[in-house]
């Protein structure tokens, strides 16, 4: 299955790398030599941070590069005659004591590339991210191996949908235990940078159509995902609800709403893409959810559609 939806273009598409870390000046000739080099080919959308080496995701920092990357995007999906998106979506950003932020707000749309000679020191003591001959060179190379181990190694995995990739799970409602969510999972990826690895920590049970009529065909049987409350999550293969919309004013929560809609780890989302979360051959009754928009809801129907961005939404059935 094509990963595009409808109307949007693959050829002119491009990587859009997103700079976060560096300081100003240095920050925006980076981000040229990045947009310049011929092997990656790229978009960029920078961010500066502060001179000091100690905290550099402040508040404003984050919002201000969520905003630019939510307004291109939506801008690009919306433009006439060819709307088209990222090929892929890459986050280089400098190791700081407050990354962890940083992270948490683009949680889990982007691929992080962490830019870790940035945060060193040279002889003199000063932090290389402020030496930019080196950050040129440094920056350019991370992210030349960077796409090439995505590319090979972990979009690939993201390539179709599948029933059996972890990776697709809404983070908040699929839930490893009564205290561990995919979302922890997700966490951990990022700080280990253990992307080739499979998950096993997730369930995979055998179905049938009796268990699940609406994606097994009569007679057949084959592989889901299961969470520790024996909830299935197949896939929907109905892309309906489209993804939310953006304007001038929506609010940086509405912003990674819309981002977490669209990309997961850097890789599109097809437009409506969800899992229809039930379980085997009975209703939900009074099962809980977590919806980023509503809170908490219990839910008893036949199933629910949980998107990417675990907007939660009751089967009308």
């Amino acid at each position: 299955m094509k990963r595009n939806r409808p109307g949007l273009k693959q050829k002119d598409e491009v990587p859009l790398v997103l700079l976060a870390g560096l300081p100003h000046p240095i920050c925006s000739r980076v981000a040229e030599s990045v947009k310049t080099s011929p092997s990656l080919k790229a978009r960029v959308i920078h961010q500066a941070s502060p001179s000091h080496g100690k905290q550099l995701y402040s508040k404003d920092t984050v919002e201000m590069l969520i905003k630019a990357v939510s307004h291109y995007v939506w801008r690009q999906l919306n433009s006439h005659p060819d709307p088209q998106r990222p090929q892929h979506l890459l986050l280089a950003y400098v190791p700081a004591s407050d990354e962890e932020y940083l992270l948490s707000e683009f949680e889990f749309f982007a691929f992080p590339v962490r830019l870790n000679r940035m945060a060193g020191y040279d002889a003199s003591g000063r932090q290389y991210r402020h030496d930019l001959d080196h950050a040129k060179r440094y920056v350019v190379s991370s992210l030349e191996k960077a796409s090439r181990q995505f590319l090979t190694s972990f979009k690939r995995r993201l390539a179709s949908v599948s029933d059996q990739e972890p990776l697709f799970l809404p983070p908040g409602n699929f839930r490893i235990s009564k205290t561990e969510r995919m979302s922890d999972i997700f966490r951990t990826l990022q700080q280990t940078d253990s992307w080739s690895n499979p998950i096993d920590c997730v369930r995979k049970v055998k179905v049938t159509s009796d268990d699940l009529c609406k994606s097994v065909p009569t007679g057949a049987n084959k592989f889901v995902l299961s969470d520790f409350r024996s909830l299935l999550f197949p896939y929907g293969r109905m892309f309906h609800g489209r993804p939310p919309k953006l304007s001038e004013n929506s609010s940086h929560e509405e912003r990674k709403h819309f981002m977490r809609s669209w990309f997961r780890f850097g890789v599109p989302l097809l437009g409506g893409f969800h899992h229809d979360v039930q379980f085997a051959g009975r209703p939900l009754k009074g099962v809980q959810f977590e919806c980023s928009r509503k809170g908490c809801l219990k839910l008893s129907c036949s199933h629910a559609n949980v998107y990417p961005n675990d907007y939660v939404r009751p089967a009308q059935k």
